[in-house]
């Protein structure tokens, strides 16, 4: 079956809980929160309780900004990378850098505005 979308937001099922805008990935038919090493295809727009939670999901590809979980400080202004857990940081082995901060997040879970401008196909060495 095959679909389209161009609201740039999607319905999916949750593999197991998940924070309010984390950064998901999709496998084996569900989403969950993406690792540091994963590419993820955008951000839960609302909390999964549990495995099997029905949730929306802003995609990657929409247009406009998107919120993000901070997983520790982040300066306005400084390129943004894949963090574990969901979260975005500054630089990390293995990350993926995607983005720049567009606000200030002062601590871990802070939730920040990040404009993408695409993903990177190498993790940082």
């Amino acid at each position: 079956m095959s679909q389209f979308n161009d609201t740039g937001t999607r319905m999916f099922t949750a593999g197991a809980a998940i924070k309010l805008w984390a950064r998901v990935k999709l496998a084996s038919g569900t989403v969950t929160e993406a690792g540091i090493a994963d590419k993820h295809i955008g951000y839960a727009m609302q909390q999964a309780f549990a495995s099997g939670d029905i949730i929306a999901v802003r995609l990657f590809s929409k247009e406009g900004t998107h919120k993000a979980i901070a997983a520790a400080a982040i300066t306005q202004g400084n390129e943004v990378f894949t963090a574990a857990a969901g979260k975005v940081s500054v630089s990390a082995s293995t990350a993926f850098r995607f983005g720049v901060a567009l606000e200030t997040a002062t601590a871990d879970l802070d939730i920040i505005e990040v404009l993408h401008y695409g993903m990177g196909d190498t993790a940082v060495p």
